[in-house]
């Protein structure tokens, strides 16, 4: 920091240098005593020492106060990239979430409009649509803000499983795909509620590409690996590592109407925060099979 006050006080070094010598060619011209010339530049050096002292503190300041007030620019314009970045997320998600929600809402009203067979547990399975994908943009605006608070505790695998099968039953029978599923009496380490919207878009998935097929449910104790397969349409190679980008719905998705593209981003990150590693085996016409690794201790 001293060489830069050095170069601010350049022109008063040069001043003081000049003067100094002015003093040293009257001194020698009228040959005065040498003592004196010595006391006077001593004394001018002395007033100038301390004037630069005083002078190097304020420039001290002010060098800490332009380098506080570039990080709090720095903070801000990052704060606001943040803002502009978590908005057109919000904007971009929820255009994705009207558009979607609309169609089970458009086909609840057309089915109460008629006079059909059945019609009850089809708006069931309307109904229950609508519900994930509310339950989606809550999961979604939490992700976003970082305020998913955790409460990790011992979990039955039962727990989890069970009432989603409950929750979803209208949709095995009306779309005739069977679920294997046999109960455990295991327990698992993890936050209930998120581990249960996890594993719900996961079996959601299932259910949008294996209609009319099998969906297997098994949860192996020695590994503590859970296990959801389908022997549905699968998944191509290509589209394999790009699933759980948020919006991206590949080619089964331009088959789907109702595939947002969100429901795998929504497990990936809540994996990430629940710190459990989902991994995804497919083959197109093959069937897929996601694995969620819970930890062992």
């Amino acid at each position: 920091m001293m060489l830069p006050f050095i170069k601010t006080i350049k022109n008063e070094i040069a001043i003081v240098t000049l003067i100094l010598l002015l003093f040293a060619v009257i001194f020698f011209v009228f040959s005065l005593s040498m003592s004196a010339l010595l006391l006077g530049i001593a004394i001018v050096l002395f007033i100038m020492l301390i004037y630069w002292w005083i002078s190097y503190l304020g420039f001290q300041k002010q060098v800490n106060l332009k380098h506080k007030i570039e990080v709090l620019e720095e903070e801000l314009f990052e704060t606001k990239k943040r803002q502009a970045e978590y908005q057109k997320d919000i904007e971009s998600y929820f255009l994705t979430w009207v558009h979607q929600i609309k169609t089970p809402i458009t086909a609840t009203q057309l089915l109460l409009e008629r006079n059909e067979h059945n019609v009850v547990n089809q708006v069931r399975q309307e109904i229950v649509q609508i519900d994930n994908y509310t339950s989606l943009a809550l999961s979604y605006l939490k992700l976003l803000n970082e305020a998913s608070d955790m409460s990790i505790s011992e979990v039955k695998i039962d727990e989890l499983i069970k009432p989603l099968i409950m929750k979803y039953r209208v949709h095995f029978i009306e779309q005739n795909t069977k679920i294997h599923y046999q109960s455990v009496d295991d327990n698992v380490l993890t936050d209930a509620q998120w581990a249960s919207i996890l594993i719900e878009q996961l079996l959601n998935n299932a259910l949008k590409y294996a209609r009319g097929k099998d969906i297997w449910i098994n949860f192996n104790s020695e590994t503590k690996q859970l296990h959801i397969k389908d022997n549905g349409i699968g998944i191509s190679q290509a589209d394999l590592p790009k699933i759980f980008d948020k919006g991206y719905s590949g080619y089964n998705g331009s088959l789907n109407e109702s595939s947002s593209g969100i429901g795998l981003f929504i497990v990936k990150h809540i994996s990430q925060h629940l710190n459990l590693n989902v991994e995804v085996e497919s083959k197109l016409n093959s069937g897929t099979q996601f694995t969620i690794d819970f930890p062992r201790e």
